[in-house]
């Protein structure tokens, strides 16, 4: 069994921790009143990187983008690509409805969500090529 297969187990566990992870942040970014204080300027943004990187890493392991007998085992670079597509759409999708709730939509934080995504991409790029299991 390849971990590429839809029914393998490490693929469930990854979309389980994919939803829970999408609900905690779905909640920490529209509850009204949070602030960030840290020991540098705008630590909310190496945060907002931070997060979305595990964000995409959960996406990409989960295979819910780009993935199945459609697109093959060949393809990994297309999954990548779509998976930072979807994880771009999604910090859009993010900022945009925080004013709903009372919080305040910031670019330079669709930025770093943008940033954390690329990274993301670029690490399981890396990864699938060193470990040869695309």
């Amino acid at each position: 069994m390849v971990m590429n297969e839809p029914t393998h187990r490490v693929r469930d566990v990854f979309r389980a921790g994919f939803v829970l992870y999408t609900i905690a942040l779905l909640i920490a970014t529209h509850w009204p009143g949070i602030a960030i204080h840290g020991p540098i300027d705008r630590t909310d943004l190496v945060i907002h990187a931070g997060v979305f990187f595990w964000w995409t890493v959960l996406l990409y392991g989960a295979g819910l983008v780009a993935a199945g007998p459609r697109y093959g085992r060949g393809c990994f670079t297309q999954r990548i690509v779509w998976t930072m597509v979807a994880g771009v759409a999604f910090a859009v999708f993010d900022e945009k409805t925080q004013p709903i709730f009372g919080r305040v939509e910031d670019w330079t934080d669709m930025a770093a969500d943008s940033f954390g995504v690329l990274v993301a991409g670029g690490v399981i790029w890396g990864w699938v090529k060193v470990s040869g299991n695309q």
